[in-house]
């Protein structure tokens, strides 16, 4: 019998073990509050120093693949292997937009979760599941206090741990509107790893609006033709161009600063 202690990876694990092998989902159930469950599934990677993070806002229903490989993997494995699984192509597409990946040296050949420039994480770094669904929106984070010390304590606590970030991609309008509407001591999360010294971006969602993600990795020029073809499209377009303007005013920010000499 392998037992797996969950405070061992979870700041919310308590002295919950479960076996490695007989566990059932329900045993991965961290705590419950009203609608609100927290489900063990710490998903992610630990590079020694990475540049960038790819931060999602819980891990949804990769927490049942990161349950599936918790069979057969240790913790850290099953975590790694299960991080964005299924969405690693609509990733590596937006990433390369604006030749973004290029202009700073990141490689897109192999698994992200496998790349020592790259730390993939969650707002929550476990699963939040509201009303037994994986859908929800920042108030809803707001309103359960298990998700709000996992940001507060475990999120802040692991960008701050890597010196080495330089970029730091919050996905989908959710995630934004949580770092930027959840407070840690009155401070916004925003401001809080604003104020790290990284460039703090949103991305579109890698598995929905399918037209936001579109229109975001559009060239200026081709989106006006792009929309003429595709006007059902257009309510995407003002939160895709936002994000876009805001990749192209940080590349060109970072591209200014001056390099240390060797």
């Amino acid at each position: 019998m392998a037992l797996i202690k969950l405070s061992d990876y979870c700041c919310q694990g308590g002295e919950r073990t479960i076996d490695a092998s007989r566990f059932t989902m329900d045993g991965l159930r961290i705590a419950v509050r009203g609608n609100r469950e927290l489900i063990f599934s710490p998903l992610g990677n630990a590079p020694l120093a990475p540049r960038v993070a790819l931060v999602g806002i819980t891990p949804g229903g990769q927490s049942e693949a990161f349950a599936r490989y918790l069979r057969f993997l240790s913790v850290p494995d099953a975590a790694k292997r299960a991080a964005f699984e299924g969405a690693q192509s609509q990733i590596k597409e937006l990433l390369a937009a604006h030749g973004f990946a290029e202009s700073i040296g990141l490689s897109l050949a192999a698994d992200l979760n496998e790349s020592p420039d790259i730390f993939t994480t969650s707002l929550v770094k476990c699963c939040l599941k509201v009303n037994g669904s994986y859908k929800y929106k920042a108030p809803e984070i707001a309103a359960s206090p298990e998700a709000i010390h996992c940001v507060a304590n475990r999120f802040l606590a692991d960008i701050a741990r890597f010196p080495s970030l330089e970029w730091i991609i919050i996905f989908g309008d959710p995630g934004w509107a949580a770092v930027t509407s959840l407070r840690v001591n009155g401070i916004p999360v925003f401001n809080r790893i604003k104020g790290m010294g990284v460039e703090v971006l949103n991305f579109p969602h890698f598995a929905q609006n399918f037209q936001q993600r579109a229109i975001f990795c559009l060239d200026e020029s081709e989106e006006a033709d792009y929309l003429k073809q595709k006007p059902k499209h257009a309510p995407y377009a003002q939160k895709a161009k936002r994000m876009r303007s805001a990749l192209l005013a940080a590349m060109k920010r970072r591209s200014s600063v001056p390099k240390p000499f060797a």
